[in-house]
């Protein structure tokens, strides 16, 4: 009798679970989540009962209602790490603005939320699915000095390297043949014997400020400082794109991609137990 009045006279509504798949430019899927796969994510689209996916790396973020965040990218997570301990404004969904002097994120996204101070004895928590963006001051442009330094850095690195492969010489010994060449890129020191300053010492010096300036001017002009978010509606975009290219991270997601194709076959498992 209890079961038979329970059903009958219930105000029972929709319980479904809603997902919310982001993209890095700031469009959004409205879904049910089916599964996730090494490379794509399956979902059924809300209003549909056809079958849908998306590539992994095309996702920003994923979010249920619930306001629980139970998938992000890498690019997602670099840019709350390069957001942290910086001043500047949020602005949230709401259209409320709060201007803060440092900022702290909770890593664990069951409790999506951040820590700001406002004042030398204010502060608050702030739920991240509320925010629309954050504009940080410039001092994140300290990435961009980095970004420059490496980009013009390696390559003198990686061709001198190669050079002296292909310069090898057997009757020479070791060291001194390493010597030779990496000492092109070094100026002229008394006190460790080098009277002469490389010959491609002055290329460096010349290209590493240009590619520092450069890559500052660049994301001076992209609004490098400005993060999204969550869009006020589904189908209002990011003001910018939130991807983040790193050929470090690039190498590492081929070479996962490389050892998961390996394991799928008797071959691959063979190989990959030999490094085990």
């Amino acid at each position: 009798m209890l079961f038979n009045f329970s059903v009958l006279f219930s105000n029972n509504t929709e319980k479904d679970v809603n997902h919310m798949v982001v993209d890095k430019v700031g469009n959004t899927i409205e879904c049910y989540i089916d599964s996730f796969g090494y490379e794509y994510v399956y979902f059924i689209p809300k209003d549909s009962v056809d079958r849908d996916s998306i590539n992994l790396n095309k996702i920003y973020y994923a979010y249920n209602d619930f306001n629980r965040i139970f998938h992000y990218s890498w690019s997602f997570r670099e840019n709350l790490k390069r957001i942290q301990n910086t001043t500047g404004q949020i602005f949230t969904i709401n259209g409320d603005t709060i201007n803060y002097i440092d900022i702290q994120f909770n890593h664990d996204m069951i409790n999506p939320e951040i820590f700001v101070k406002t004042g030398m004895k204010k502060s608050e928590y702030i739920d991240l699915l509320k925010i629309k963006r954050i504009e940080t001051d410039f001092s994140i442009l300290s990435h961009a000095v980095k970004r420059g330094f490496y980009y013009s850095y390696y390559p003198f690195i990686i061709l001198t390297t190669l050079d002296i492969f292909l310069k090898w010489d057997s009757q020479r010994r070791f060291v001194p043949q390493i010597w030779d060449n990496y000492n092109d890129l070094l100026p002229g020191v008394a006190t460790i014997g080098m009277k002469d300053t490389g010959v491609a010492y002055q290329a460096l010096t010349s290209i590493l400020p240009s590619s520092v300036l450069l890559s500052m001017g660049y994301d001076y002009i992209k609004k490098k400082n400005i993060f999204y978010f969550t869009p006020v509606y589904e189908k209002t975009k990011f003001g910018r794109n939130m991807h983040i290219f790193s050929f470090k991270q690039m190498f590492k997601n081929r070479l996962d991609r490389i050892f998961f194709t390996l394991n799928k076959t008797s071959i691959g498992n063979k190989v990959l137990s030999r490094f085990r």
